[in-house]
């Protein structure tokens, strides 16, 4: 079977460690995918890219729309629906494809609507929703924003939700049967339970031979609150016991600088390794030379990837407990929670893992249990297939 897989963003960052990820999963299970965004790109050839690079700007429309103001930007949102139309239509009349799936966006309706006219299956993914948190301002056209949704979400055959409170937003705001909404959590690529990645090569980079390894894999960026992590680790840090722990920040963004100035007022500078930007390819390495692996902060919508990255490679998590998080870690037995934004029970729960090594290794073990159980992209493609009736391919 033949899938188009559409989507506006650029498919840089995660947002293309999540498009590669359902991509492959759905070819592996014997189908092709075609894609059809802005860009042109097929974002599986620079997955987990850095977003900050100039490089980022894949595409003339995505460099100019990034420099636009609030409502001129929503409005070359709009203008790319139009332009959507006219691109889908034209796909699907020159291929009979089997499948439509869609990254959701704001003002995107026409797909789905393209979709529907040729009576061709059709599941959008939503990863937010108007109204609730999200990194960039809400959406200043707003009634329109939420007209386009209810519109792409009646016509859809399947929804899928990164988390559960996304589709009780669907449920409540949109009044879309439950029964037609999937809820995926985030994943990881199969292959990476295959064998265990060597993290030989990192250790004796960044020469952490003997030492506590404390790390987080990640852009660094306001809303990941890396500076409760630097604090934490201080805590940890400053004590006669762990005097030889190491933080490990793999990744950039803007705040590298105030991150690096705040480990210095911490007196922690020698102990903190910046590793820079790393290939999506070498992180299942880099995380293996983790003793603990931690997530600052999330919130009631996201479902992290490097949740999942971390309990693949056997690492021991600590993370807020958000019910995105908890709904996948929630018995307790995958990783150790703490309020979100609490510092002094993130400072409590780094402790305690950091003193107890057989706790870390129960746990890391079970969360890569759990992970290839349920989490891998394979298991939520196949399921989202069967839900729509078409079963997974045999290849010959």
């Amino acid at each position: 079977m033949d899938i188009l897989y559409s989507f506006r963003t650029r498919g840089v960052g995660a947002e293309s460690v999540h498009i590669s990820g359902i991509a492959n999963a759905l070819e592996s299970l014997g189908h092709h995918v075609d894609f059809e965004s802005p860009t042109g790109r097929d974002p599986r050839t620079g997955t987990g890219a850095n977003p900050f690079s100039k490089a980022a700007a894949v595409s003339p429309l995505h460099a100019i729309a990034g420099k636009l103001p609030g409502v001129l930007f929503e409005f070359a949102e709009i203008a790319y629906d139009l332009q959507a139309r006219k691109r889908i239509s034209q796909r699907l009349s020159h291929k009979k494809y089997g499948l439509v799936y869609e990254r959701h966006a704001f003002f995107l309706t026409s797909t789905s609507k393209v979709a529907a006219a040729n009576k061709i299956p059709y599941a959008v993914e939503v990863n937010e929703l108007v109204g609730d948190e999200r990194i960039r301002k809400q959406p200043l056209l707003t009634p329109f924003a939420k007209k386009c949704d209810q519109n792409t979400f009646r016509n859809a055959t399947r929804i899928i939700t990164v988390s559960p409170h996304l589709k009780r937003g669907i449920i409540e705001r949109h009044g879309i049967p439950e029964e037609k909404i999937l809820v995926h959590p985030n994943a990881v690529e199969s292959s990476l339970l295959m064998e265990a990645s060597d993290p030989a090569p990192f250790i004796r980079k960044y020469k952490l031979d003997g030492h506590l390894v404390v790390g987080f894999v990640g852009w660094f960026v306001e809303w990941h609150r890396l500076d409760l992590l630097l604090d934490a680790f201080a805590n940890l840090a400053k004590t006669e016991e762990f005097c030889h722990a190491r933080l490990l920040l793999v990744g950039d963004g803007p705040l590298k600088g105030a991150l690096a100035q705040q480990a210095s007022g911490l007196g922690i500078a020698d102990k903190v390794i910046f590793t820079g930007p790393q290939s999506h390819s070498k992180v299942p390495a880099i995380v293996r030379a983790f003793d603990i692996a931690v997530i600052p902060h999330s919130n009631k919508v996201r479902s992290p990837i490097k949740l999942f990255e971390y309990m693949a490679q056997a690492r021991p998590v600590i993370a807020p407990a958000t019910e995105p998080i908890t709904s996948v870690t929630g018995n307790g037995l995958d990783a150790i929670h703490f309020g979100p934004l609490d510092p002094w029970e993130l400072k409590d729960s780094l402790t305690r893992l950091a003193k107890d090594r057989e706790l870390r290794q129960n746990l890391g073990a079970k969360a890569r249990q759990t992970v290839a159980k349920s989490h891998t992209w394979t298991h939520n493609a196949r399921h989202l297939l069967e839900e729509l009736g078409l079963p997974p391919k045999k290849r010959s």
